[in-house]
């Protein structure tokens, strides 16, 4: 009997070399270790496209694996932002730099977790990545844990972390109103490392 339910069975061979990919259930994000190309499964038509993908350089640490963060190139506008005193920082900060006015926009990469993680951690990873992104040294690819957020997802998270930090600075925001223009995403590979029955990753130590 028919449930009205169809199912499409996708091979994850590599478009590239054609070797397996290994994955979970619930990955959209895919890596080839074989020829070290990243891959965003499209539900448009359930194939594979090819993500430019770099890794993280942690010298100082051995790396127990490395998960996917997406890079998310953009552009803020603000119309609008009043506070009851102080300037702004963090996240603005590193899209404005110091002295830019709000009504010049703002260029910047945000760096936003493509894994599941409790809220907190995933907002303290989107900040402390954004922020410290260009202080960060690439090197070459390494093994790369799948993920189960899209770029659509990414956006999201970058617009609420966006709002958080706002809302959680000294002064009062009393109102802002913005705009984001995103570009084309890019993937990360970031180190992760385990202590004390816990999680952290390898650059800011923030458990996961």
């Amino acid at each position: 009997m028919s449930t009205g339910f169809e199912f499409t069975l996708i091979p994850l061979d590599c478009p590239t070399c054609g070797a397996g990919i290994h994955a979970r259930g619930e990955d959209l994000v895919y890596y080839c270790t074989a020829c070290r190309n990243g891959y965003l499964l499209d539900p448009a038509d359930w194939s594979l496209r090819l993500i430019e993908t770099a890794f993280v350089a942690a010298a100082h640490i051995q790396a127990e694996e490395y998960r996917p963060f997406w890079l998310l190139p953009a552009r803020i506008s603000i119309s609008q932002r009043q506070a009851s005193g102080g300037g702004f920082t963090g996240i603005l900060q590193s899209f404005f730099g110091a002295d830019r006015a709000f009504d010049e926009g703002g260029e910047g990469v945000f760096a936003v977790p493509a894994f599941q993680a409790p809220l907190v951690s995933v907002t303290r990873l989107v900040r402390s990545y954004t922020e410290g992104l260009p202080g960060l040294k690439e090197k070459l690819g390494e093994r790369l844990l799948g993920g189960c957020y899209g770029k659509q997802d990414a956006e999201k998270l970058a617009h609420y972390v966006l709002i958080a930090t706002e809302v959680d600075k000294p002064d009062k925001l009393l109102d802002l109103k913005y705009d984001i223009d995103f570009g084309e995403p890019r993937l990360l590979g970031v180190p992760f490392y385990s202590e004390a029955g816990t999680t952290k990753d390898a650059i800011f130590n923030i458990e996961v």
